[in-house]
């Protein structure tokens, strides 16, 4: 393994500490191999058995294709979750651990033990941005569905608009807009009043147009979950250079602080930004469901309002 590459030739009175970082390292890069082929060997899997389920589930609203896409996305961010707790509890803890005892900020393995912290850190990222990845993959078949779904909506609507004729004169009667529910149309050349009902492709509508608007308006919810990444990055970033000041000389400490100072800046902007970038996602995806299924406007601006206070309760806790 690359780690190897990182040996150095130290005291013999340091081979102990430095064989029990050498180990760490490995169990580590070991355990997270291991959840990583797990986490391949169930995407690989799920694939055609979501393709099979897809084409087969007659369920305008897909529920056993999202029963089984939302489990297989749940146990990827299970092992997420995972290889999260174990770094606090594997990587974070002993470093801590060393860093506060034996191993000071002037000892021989100092270096040492910031790259084996560094190295760990890093082969979680590289897992955790493959399990994003995984995740975004299967994903994007179902949004990739839905629009397709919508597409062949609106194409049966425009083939089908000419042919709505009164049913006492004949008349072409003023369908502007798809509907998925029975309407009401008054003749315009003899004042019947005509009743219309959807199609089976159009009554499908208000089941895709939740995941519709979630497609179409994802990278704003991503712009969002990012600043919250953010904001988690920055507050270990300064809590870093924190506990790798402790044991440095006043100079270096005070730099330090200016660069937690600087971080904390930076980070405080970010909490406030998370929330209005939600704000801006929930505005933008009630709007587009309103465009979807205007009918319903009312209803989506109760949900609307009632997930802004929420959020808003809590950010304020």
């Amino acid at each position: 393994m690359a780690f190897f590459s990182k040996k150095k030739t130290i005291p013999n009175m340091y081979e102990d500490l430095q064989a029990q970082i050498d180990a760490r390292r490995e169990r580590w890069f070991v355990f997270i191999d291991k959840l990583n082929t797990r986490a391949e060997e169930l995407y690989l899997a799920a694939l055609p058995e979501l393709n099979a389920l897809k084409a087969s589930d007659s369920d305008p609203n897909k529920s056993t294709y999202n029963k089984v896409l939302s489990g297989v996305c749940g146990q990827l961010a299970n092992m997420r979750s995972k290889a999260y707790d174990a770094q606090d509890r594997e990587i974070s803890d002993f470093y801590d651990y060393l860093r506060h005892g034996e191993i000071t900020a002037l000892h021989p393995l100092s270096r040492y033990l910031t790259e084996f912290r560094n190295d760990c850190y890093d082969r979680f990222t590289e897992f955790e941005q493959s399990i994003n990845m995984k995740t975004d993959k299967l994903r994007e078949v179902e949004r990739d569905e839905i629009e397709y779904e919508y597409a062949k909506i609106i194409d049966s609507f425009n083939a089908d608009k000419d042919k709505f004729r009164c049913s006492q004169c004949g008349h072409l009667l003023p369908v502007e807009r798809i509907f998925f529910i029975s309407v009401h149309i008054v003749c315009p050349a003899c004042n019947t009043q005509n009743t219309l009902e959807p199609g089976r492709s159009a009554r499908n509508l208000q089941f895709i147009a939740k995941k519709l608007a979630e497609k179409r308006c994802e990278h704003l919810l991503n712009a969002y979950q990012n600043e919250i990444q953010n904001e988690r990055d920055l507050y270990f970033k300064a809590h870093n250079i924190k506990l790798d000041s402790i044991h440095k000389n006043d100079r270096e400490k005070a730099i330090a602080q200016e660069q937690i100072e600087a971080i904390h800046a930076e980070r405080k902007r970010s909490i406030e930004n998370a929330p209005h970038l939600y704000n801006v996602y929930l505005r933008a995806l009630y709007d587009e469901m309103n465009r979807i299924l205007p009918e319903f406007k009312e209803h989506h601006e109760k949900l609307y309002l009632e997930q802004i206070n929420q959020k808003g309760e809590n950010y304020g806790k």
